[in-house]
């Protein structure tokens, strides 16, 4: 069975990059590639699933895309504008790639390949600035560790077992396989952990895991 490559467009398709040129591109990687406007018709074998996120209020959007998903897949981004903003918070939220509007059909061509190879698909000023931010939080969080009395976070155990999971490299289809539940009671787990701790994503999380339950990580 051929691997999906599933495109979530926008009720209105900005089509700066459209199915003529993405559909055929994903073809000759040896995907099969459908498309939609609607989440629910997301098969649960998609490989690679692009979002279109070129509309105001992309992140907000973009949140509640994810958050109706019931499985595990790489997710992309496709003809945004040239939003920093939007890049670094898709990034630092493990998407995996961002393609733009203006982006040409190598271009593409590459990020797709390399997305295919588990890499990551960012402009390299992207990168440097999330690494920036990555440090600039772990000098906060060790500050306010050392320099201030902190409030207990009363994670459930379920919600460790994931965290602990997590820091292997499990993803969510993993972490749900291993402890017998689906994966959206993972991505449910984890945002009540995100709201708990007030970290913004997965990589903060660990940073948090990292300095106040380090004998729970393996």
């Amino acid at each position: 069975m051929k691997s999906t490559a599933f495109i979530l467009q926008e009720p209105n398709p900005i089509n700066d990059i459209s199915l003529d040129v993405l559909a055929p591109l994903l073809k000759t990687q040896g995907l099969e590639v459908k498309s939609s406007t609607d989440t629910s018709d997301i098969p649960t074998n998609t490989r690679l699933l692009f979002i279109e996120s070129g509309e105001e209020n992309a992140w907000e959007k973009l949140q509640a895309k994810v958050a109706a998903l019931t499985f595990e897949c790489d997710i992309v981004l496709f003809n945004i504008s040239q939003n920093t903003e939007l890049a670094n918070r898709a990034l630092l939220s493990g998407i995996r790639g961002v393609f733009y509007a203006n982006d040409n059909a190598d271009v593409l061509m590459k990020g797709i390949r390399l997305l295919l190879e588990n890499q990551l698909w960012y402009r390299r000023d992207i990168m440097c600035n999330a690494l920036t931010r990555l440090l600039h939080f772990n000098k906060e969080t060790i500050a306010k560790f050392t320099d201030a009395p902190v409030e207990p976070v009363n994670l459930t155990k379920r919600e460790r077992a994931i965290i602990t999971l997590m820091s292997t490299g499990s993803k969510n289809k993993e972490i749900a396989d291993k402890l017998d539940i689906s994966p959206h009671t993972v991505k449910t787990h984890l945002y009540s952990a995100f709201r708990k701790t007030k970290c913004r994503n997965r990589i903060e999380l660990l940073s948090w895991a990292q300095h106040n339950i380090p004998n729970e990580l393996r």
